[in-house]
């Protein structure tokens, strides 16, 4: 246990590939495309703003996660106070830093916040034009054969 009786989630990041008993469970995985948000860039949400700010703004809404955002209805000034907490994490602000970090995995915006949020890249080109070759099966009979002569 840690420090104050809380437990630390110690368990495995969920695999997109496993395969589990219940396949229900595999089919919660959320697609997002692997080129970026296309859709438009919300404006920025607060009066004022540094030029560094807005390009990181501009940035941060073509990843991917953009998309689950904009489905999610995420408040823009979330994403707004993440890229603040970014540049004064970036000018030696420890405790911006620690909070930026916790931003960073609520919004999915690194590997392992993604696993958790069950979030997967897909290239929607490739998966559309992909055919799944079916498999060819031959019968337990089939593969069994006879050994002739012999002492047994």
């Amino acid at each position: 246990m840690a420090k104050g009786g809380a437990r630390l989630n110690t368990g495995r990041v969920p695999s997109p590939d496993a395969l589990r008993p219940n396949r229900a469970a595999n089919a919660h995985w959320r697609d997002l495309p692997a080129a970026g948000y296309q859709g438009a860039v919300p404006p920025w949400p607060f009066e004022d703003s540094e030029p560094r700010e807005l390009l990181i703004w501009a940035k941060i809404w073509r990843t991917p996660q953009a998309a689950a955002w904009i489905d999610d209805g995420v408040w823009a000034g979330d994403i707004a106070s993440l890229v603040r907490l970014m540049l004064k994490a970036e000018r030696g602000d420890m405790k911006a830093a620690a909070e930026y970090r916790q931003w960073n995995d609520r919004l999915g915006l690194n590997p392992d916040a993604m696993l958790r949020k069950r979030w997967r890249l897909t290239d929607e080109a490739v998966a559309a034009t992909a055919v799944v070759a079916p498999v060819k099966r031959s019968s337990s009979r089939s593969r069994l054969k006879v050994v002739s002569g012999g002492d047994a």
